[in-house]
Formats: C-alpha cells, sequence, structure tokens
C-alpha cells in the first residue's frame, strides 16, 4: 500500500506544476491571440499582388473579392500592392501603406477609391463585442468613388450621411431589410437595392465599392458570427477538465488529502511492524 501512495505522490508533485502553470495562462491571459485580418478588392478592372513585409500576402485579387480571415502575428506591416503578376524588383507599388496589428485585434483593409476616384487603402477594426440575444450587427461602410449617401432599411433611414470613407455600424433585431443606398437627402434615385439577412448573433458587413460615374458601383460583404452575448448563470460542468482552469481551492484540497493519505499510510506501516 505504502508504494502506491508514494507513486501516487510522486504523480501529483510532477502534474500539479504544470496544471498551476496552464491555469495561471488561461487565467492572465500570457498567451495572446493572432491579430485576425480580411482584405478586400474595391477598385474595378485592376486585378493585383498584395505584399506584405517583402513576402507575397495574396496573388491575383480580383475587384469585388472579400478574403477569408487571415490569422497574423501582430506588429508593423509594410503593404506594397502590384499589378498582377509584376516583379516588385525595380518597380513601384501602385500602393503602398504601413499597418499596425495589435494582439487580438480583427481589422479589415480594404483597397479602394476615395471620393475623387484616387486608388488608397483604409484600415477599419471590426466591431466583434457581444451582440444580446435576438439581435444581429449592421455595418456598412462607404468606400466608393461616389458622393454622400444615406443608406436605408426598409425606407427608414439606417445611417444618414455617409461619406467616403465613413462607416456606420447599428445592432437591430435579426431578420432580412430591404436595403437601399441614395444620395444624402433624398429617396431617389435608388444607387443600389438588395435584401439582407442579418443573422442573429452575426455583424453583416456591407461595402459599398468601386466608381459611381464610371458605372462598377456594387457592394461586397463580410460576416463575423458567433459573437452572441454570453449566458449567465450557466453551470460551468465538471467536462473537458484537461483543457480547463483548476481551482486553487481544489489543487489545495488535493495536497492536503494526498498529505493525510501518505501519513495514515505511513503510521498504519509502522504498526503492522
Amino acid at each position: 500500500m505504502k508504494k502506491y501512495v508514494i507513486l501516487l505522490a510522486v504523480m501529483l508533485l510532477v502534474l500539479l506544476p504544470a496544471t498551476v502553470a496552464n491555469a495561471q495562462t488561461e487565467t492572465t491571459g500570457v498567451q495572446v491571440a493572432p491579430a485576425t485580418v480580411t482584405v478586400v478588392h474595391g477598385i474595378p478592372d485592376l486585378a493585383v499582388d498584395i505584399w506584405a513585409n517583402g513576402d507575397p500576402l495574396l496573388e491575383n485579387f480580383t475587384f469585388e473579392t472579400v478574403t477569408d480571415a487571415l490569422m497574423l502575428p501582430d506588429g508593423d506591416y509594410d503593404l506594397e500592392i502590384y499589378a498582377a503578376g509584376t516583379d516588385p524588383a525595380g518597380n513601384m507599388p501602385a500602393l503602398a501603406a504601413t499597418v499596425t496589428l495589435v494582439p487580438g485585434a480583427n481589422a479589415t483593409i480594404v483597397a479602394h477609391f476615395d471620393a475623387d476616384g484616387a486608388p488608397t487603402l483604409t484600415v477599419f477594426q471590426n466591431d466583434i463585442s457581444p451582440i444580446d440575444a435576438g439581435q444581429g450587427r449592421v455595418t456598412a461602410r462607404h468606400v466608393a468613388a461616389a458622393p454622400t449617401v444615406d443608406i436605408l432599411a426598409n425606407d427608414g433611414v439606417l445611417f444618414g450621411d455617409v461619406s467616403n470613407p465613413q462607416e456606420g455600424v447599428a445592432d437591430v433585431p435579426a431578420a432580412t431589410y430591404d436595403v437601399k443606398i441614395v444620395p444624402a437627402g433624398a429617396t431617389d434615385p435608388v444607387v443600389f437595392q438588395t435584401d439582407l439577412a442579418i443573422p442573429e448573433g452575426t455583424n453583416v458587413i456591407v461595402y459599398a465599392i468601386g466608381d459611381l460615374a464610371g458605372g462598377s458601383f456594387t457592394v461586397a460583404a463580410q460576416t463575423i458570427a458567433n459573437l452572441h452575448s454570453p449566458p449567465e448563470g450557466v453551470p460551468t460542468g465538471t467536462g473537458g477538465l484537461a483543457g480547463s482552469v483548476v481551482p486553487t481551492w481544489l489543487i489545495g484540497g488535493m495536497s492536503l488529502g494526498l498529505l493525510s493519505l501518505i501519513g495514515a499510510s505511513t503510521l498504519a506501516a509502522r504498526r503492522s511492524r
């Protein structure tokens, strides 16, 4: 009996420091999530390659394309955009900018026209805060060569006087909306119209891109799901303990119980002699 108790003690002495270290990592947040980045191409008639810090990031990136989320380490990124297939050696980029990504950020980088039709880059920070039950989030971003607009939902003004490169963000009941883009202060002409579904717990991000005068004005969309507010008062249960934080009172109780067991076993062994 004694040797099994000692073996148990050795196992716990080995495992407990690792368990405590994992608990401290999870509670203090030492391991920080990388930045999440999405890239949107809003410049018509131009396929491009995008380089970051001298390395290719995206190749043959075309108008209206919205990438899947890219997981990147935090830090500074020197972005350069070239016409697709261009060798960066000895050639000037069509666009260049330095972007700083902070740990855990969720950002979107948009290549687009400014209000006057000149190519530019804009970085938006996406709202990933919790969304109440029954609600969704809509984000509208004006990144087109076009005048100031109003954005209507079911013929009511959702966002008014939105100019390039401004945005509007609102939480709304989850539903499908008739969305129209119209000149600011007017209801006609309708520049763009679509049915837009806003699911519960999801941020639907809509980009007005292209060139209105040139006939390429359109909309691209990005979605960020699983933003539901955490439920209140839900029992934690006992499943999945290998990846969870072990309470310090439980560790202490295990240690005291182990010491008592060792002591009792030792005393019994002495008496048996």
